[in-house]
């Protein structure tokens, strides 16, 4: 009961920011729209080893509209976040890892990234401007 209670509460804590600690995926948190927020995701960003932050080139306006799909050198998906943003930041075991990162207007990047024991990757992902459409 006790753990229930503080799984409950850890939920209740990172709801703002949006937390996945599901037992069959790896931990991770997003967020970072608005200065309570993101001073909550850089408060917690030692915690993790991938740490991700979306922007736009040039202007360097933050994104909070990107599909994040990380899969390991098996093709297994290990996260599949929606409308990951600004920071994500993730636990993931040591090993090699494709993060496809995929902005709402469809521009799609991807990296591959080798986790080591001990040690931590960021990652930034910048997009272009979304097309205008003029009528």
């Amino acid at each position: 009961m006790l753990l229930r209670n503080i799984t409950f509460a850890f939920t209740l804590a990172c709801g703002a920011v949006g937390a996945a600690v599901a037992a069959d995926e790896p931990q991770f948190v997003t967020g970072g729209v608005g200065l309570e927020e993101r001073g909550q995701m850089l408060a917690s960003k030692p915690d993790y080893n991938v740490r991700m932050t979306f922007a736009t080139r040039g202007t360097g306006e933050y994104r909070s509209d990107v599909q994040v799909e990380i899969s390991d050198t098996k093709g297994h998906t290990n996260v599949n976040a929606h409308d990951a943003g600004p920071l994500m930041f993730v636990n993931l075991e040591p090993g090699r890892y494709r993060v496809t990162a995929t902005a709402a207007d469809g521009q799609v990047q991807r990296r591959e990234v080798q986790v080591q024991p001990g040690r931590t990757k960021d990652l930034y992902f910048y997009w272009s401007e979304p097309a205008t459409i003029v009528q």
